[in-house]
């Protein structure tokens, strides 16, 4: 009796979607409006009156949220705020969920309910939502993001003793929790989002991390970019 009790737990377990949950892992692109990984001469100029806009990317490669599977999907999330952003301290003002058009309800709702609880500054913000078509592609050491017409993003890493300045160094660390991550070069960065009036575009900045979220963390998180020609500080400015 025990064993057929066990087995129809199991079974039903399975058939309503309610197995253990899987630990969402996956790729992540914070691109700020502001440089990360830079001398302190320009990092100091920008700290003041950059960094105002925020975009990041999570593209989940495997995971489950409330018994939902929301591997092969993306969520969006970008936000505005009075102070630099990049400054974990600062808080944003409002926010705009991108969520993919491929997604059932139910995976719409588990990407949304995800993003909300690792991110509980969105709790006292006004928070809205965009259904779009979404595209995370890596090529030739090339990511590029879009969804729809109102987000293109294309990053790669540093290339041979190239954009340096008055000595390069991580100014700051990402908003995101994230199991590794380095910092890369933003080929394109083009965000236009009605439903904040805003006009975002940027390229050829330093103002990006890209990195892994979910995964169990072995050493150090933080990577040198890769063939940076100056010598660099691990330690974020605080």
């Amino acid at each position: 009796m025990k064993r057929w009790l066990a087995f129809i737990v199991t079974f039903l377990l399975g058939a309503f979607g309610l197995r253990g949950e899987q630990t969402p892992c996956g790729e992540l692109l914070e691109l700020h409006s502001c440089q990360v990984y830079i001398g302190g001469c320009i990092a100091s100029a920008e700290a003041t009156q950059d960094g105002r806009y925020l975009l990041r990317v999570w593209d989940f490669s495997t995971g489950t949220h409330n018994g939902v599977a929301i591997d092969g999907h993306q969520v969006g999330l970008l936000e505005t705020g009075a102070q630099n952003l990049a400054d974990n301290k600062a808080q944003p003002s409002a926010a705009v969920v991108y969520l993919p058009q491929s997604a059932t309800p139910a995976q719409s709702a588990a990407l949304l309910d995800w993003l909300k609880t690792g991110n509980p500054e969105l709790s006292s913000i006004r928070v809205q939502t965009r259904v779009l078509p979404m595209h995370f592609v890596r090529e030739d050491g090339v990511v590029t993001f879009t969804a729809g017409n109102s987000v293109r993003v294309q990053v790669q890493s540093f290339q041979s003793c190239g954009l340096t300045s008055c000595g390069e160094a991580l100014w700051y660390t990402p908003r995101s929790l994230l199991s590794s991550y380095t910092v890369e070069v933003t080929n394109e960065s083009v965000v236009r989002e009605p439903l904040l009036a805003l006009t975002w575009i940027d390229h050829g900045k330093n103002n990006i991390f890209h990195g892994r979220f979910g995964e169990p963390r072995t050493e150090p998180a933080f990577k040198l970019p890769v063939m940076a020609c100056v010598a660099a500080d691990q330690h974020a400015h605080e």
